[in-house]
């Protein structure tokens, strides 16, 4: 692969190739097969405009990029298949938020042929979620499992029918491990998905359950999640959710921010990709010079904590902002909040403040002054 291309996801790829050739550029991960016209595409075809979520929460925003849209395709294919599904990705690579638009989407695919372009046609589906912890047991799966089946036979459940039941599984492997080294919903989840059922509790019947599919979601062990048993990883089509590439991180947070200037003063609106890149080179920063060590063990930081800096900036309103240096004073006192406090070290602090500094300059000379004054946003303070 050629040095150029090192890093890139696909996210800029615009031409397709012919079935009589291979695509040269990247690899084919960056491509996929279409049948209808007999080409290689970029996915970047299938990835559709930005459109905030109704209910407005920023944490079930999902900009559509290449790696999500991949994500998608692959769990349509998977669960229209009836197999089960394992994503593995560290903290803040959207495997939930992605997992959750893939399953409302599935829920508007009533009556629509199947995938596998059987005769068969998608049926229903119900969805459930599940939140595994330190605290789950393997009563409180089958309990919460129970509750949304019902008895078709006095030895089978299952969803009502012309229903399929869809249980997405977060934090699979947080269940805490017992003195013999299992874990006990790990267990029954290994029973109930390679045997199809469980033991009644009460009078040890077997019970088979129909039409019941398993979607599932956790980071690599550390941190209070361990390794789970391989045989149990085995019963599932595994996929790893990688860290988003350069380029998907500035579709990301700069396609958020431009939707939120939108009904802001023209003035501002060149600021979503001006604060995005100094954002993003911020991050590097602090993750290249602030590493964890075992007396700064807390030095752990993820998309997670972009995240809560553009969740702070978008809480920003058109009537309070209206000039280009009150939203970088706004953005240097976000990097603060969630970058600067969390040091314990001056000498830390100092290193983010001198790149703060540096980043203004380069890009916001003529602000400096009004940026960088004391003190910052507070409720105790009017913003003048």
């Amino acid at each position: 692969m050629n040095a150029e291309y090192m890093g890139d996801n696909g996210e800029k790829l615009e031409r397709s190739v012919g079935a009589g050739s291979l695509p040269e550029r990247l690899t084919l991960f960056e491509y996929y097969f279409d049948e209808s016209e007999g080409r290689w595409k970029p996915w970047k075809a299938l990835v559709n405009d930005f459109t905030p979520p109704i209910d407005g929460k920023f944490s079930s925003i999902l900009v559509p990029t290449v790696d999500t849209v991949r994500t998608e395709w692959l769990l349509s294919h998977i669960v229209s298949n009836k197999s089960p599904c394992l994503l593995i990705g560290a903290s803040g690579t959207a495997k939930t938020v992605t997992i959750q638009t893939f399953l409302k989407k599935l829920k508007e695919q009533v009556g629509q042929p199947a995938a596998d372009d059987s005769e068969e046609v998608q049926l229903e589906a119900l969805v459930l979620e599940l939140n595994f912890s330190s605290r789950t047991s393997s009563l409180d799966v089958q309990r919460s499992l129970e509750d949304n089946v019902e008895k078709r036979t006095n030895l089978i459940l299952g969803p009502a029918p012309g229903k399929r039941l869809v249980a997405f599984i977060d934090d699979v492997n947080m269940p805490r491990v017992d003195t013999y080294g299992t874990m006990q919903p790990i267990a029954f989840l290994k029973l109930l998905v390679e045997k199809g059922g469980w033991y009644d509790r009460k009078d040890l019947q077997w019970k088979q359950i129909k039409d019941v599919q398993y979607v599932s979601a956790m980071a690599p062990p550390g941190g209070g999640r361990n390794a789970l048993d391989p045989r149990f990883m085995s019963l599932f089509s595994i996929f790893n959710v990688t860290f988003p590439s350069n380029d998907s991180l500035e579709t990301i947070y700069k396609q958020i921010l431009a939707r939120h200037l939108e009904p802001f003063p023209e003035s501002v609106h060149f600021l979503s990709e001006k604060l995005t890149i100094m954002i993003l080179e911020l991050y590097r920063h602090v993750v290249d010079k602030l590493p964890a060590t075992p007396a700064k063990f807390h030095y752990i930081f993820n998309l997670r904590d972009l995240s809560r800096v553009y969740e702070g900036i978008c809480r920003s309103t058109p009537d309070r902002f209206t000039e280009p240096w009150q939203f970088v004073r706004l953005w240097r006192n976000e990097c603060v909040r969630v970058f600067y406090d969390r040091l314990v070290d001056d000498s830390d602090r100092d290193i983010v403040n001198e790149r703060l500094v540096q980043l203004i300059e380069e890009h916001f000379p003529n602000d400096l002054e009004p940026v960088m004054k004391d003190p910052m946003y507070s409720a105790l303070i009017p913003v003048s």
